[in-house]
């Protein structure tokens, strides 16, 4: 059964977990520009140092969660993450905020190796962990929608102390959860130092690339659009996703997944570029939520189906260094195209169009021939 309590545990943690990350882009992105004078483009560029900060402790990942207790190592990257954040509040110059944004991303990067590329799969059935992979990365999204909503409606009723606290305090339930989760014992393995073992598996990298037309799109949106409505009609149109996926139980081709996703992200960017009154609005965020799901699917399907045997952990956070870096580079370009009066809509439908046809030249074609060899 994958719904065990120790996967559900880990699940929800993971909501709580994502909705405390994601809570900081605009929170912090505002505090940069209203306290500190930084220009849009400087705080999107802040935004970016996280993300690739991910990639730092990737070398060592494989050492961390083979030497040490994987939850004390998933644990104490959490802390080191909250207390990063709580410590914004006492900065009083501009290098120690990089500091801070290179620190939060250390560990948010180790956090996420720990959870959905260890812990998830420890805990689900053996039969049963491709599903775990899916529906632990659909508790992140829920979690990421949820944390862009509290952040966007909470910046202009409290200070960016409070804040900053409220983000690490949704921690503390991360924490508590994963602390009840029970994982068999592991004896030390006696490995290197530095690997690329749970950090990049690179003959995943091709349909990560394809991936990132996604995310570049949602961190795009994340600029433009500040409406809680927006958001909350995109989690809707993700959840009418999970219903259709649930409900299908026959294989569908990957090309029509992929291409249902991204055509209904563009169908949901035109209507949001040409609407007119309040509707459109919630109709342009169902439906790109509904593409995204579609999309999202279909290359987290992918990205753990190539792995070779043992390698599924490492073809997971390979997904998830995708998604975090193309959203981070989202916003920045996000930010960069509303500077220069650029149509942000416009860009999103270009990416949206490219995602799809290189994932029908391309991606597909490079799916089938790997995976055959397997």
């Amino acid at each position: 059964m994958l719904w065990n309590k120790n996967f559900t545990l880990l699940a929800a943690a993971n909501v709580f977990f994502h909705a405390a990350v994601y809570m900081q882009f605009p929170v912090l992105h505002r505090w940069m520009t209203d306290v500190w004078g930084y220009t849009g483009v400087e705080a999107a560029c802040m935004t970016v140092v996280f993300a690739l900060s991910l990639f730092i402790p990737g070398a060592f990942n494989s050492y961390l969660v083979d030497t040490f207790s994987r939850k004390k190592v998933c644990i104490r990257s959490m802390i080191v993450l909250g207390l990063a954040t709580v410590a914004y509040s006492w900065v009083s110059a501009a290098w120690q905020i990089a500091t801070l944004r290179v620190l939060q991303g250390g560990a948010f990067g180790i956090a996420l190796m720990s959870t959905g590329s260890t812990l998830a799969i420890d805990v689900a059935p053996s039969h049963q962990r491709n599903r775990a992979n899916r529906a632990f990365t659909w508790s992140g999204i829920v979690g990421m929608l949820a944390g862009i909503l509290v952040g966007l409606t909470s910046v202009p009723h409290y200070g960016f102390k409070s804040l900053f606290c409220y983000s690490a305090m949704l921690l503390i339930p991360a924490i508590t959860l994963i602390g009840y989760v029970k994982v068999s014992f592991r004896a030390p393995l006696n490995l290197p130092l530095c690997s690329f073992d749970r950090f990049l598996l690179f003959r995943a990298i091709p349909p990560g690339i394809n991936l990132m037309a996604v995310p570049l799109v949602i961190g795009m949106l994340f600029v433009s659009v500040s409406d809680f409505s927006f958001y909350l009609c995109m989690g809707l149109g993700f959840l009418l996703y999970l219903l259709v996926r649930e409900s299908v139980r026959r294989p569908v081709d990957g090309r029509i997944q992929v291409g249902i996703g991204q055509l209904l992200m563009i169908a949901g960017l035109m209507v949001l570029h040409h609407r007119a009154g309040i509707y459109p609005f919630y109709v342009s965020g169902g439906l790109i939520g509904l593409g995204a799901g579609f999309s999202i699917g279909q290359f987290l399907q992918l990205m753990i189906l190539l792995p070779l045997h043992c390698e599924r952990g490492t073809g997971y956070h390979t997904y998830r260094l995708s998604w975090e870096l193309a959203l981070a580079f989202g916003i920045l370009l996000g930010v960069y195209l509303q500077v220069q009066g650029k149509d942000l809509c416009f860009a999103g439908l270009l990416i949206a169009i490219a995602g799809l046809l290189l994932y029908l030249a391309f991606t597909y074609r490079y799916f089938k021939k790997h995976y055959q060899k397997h």
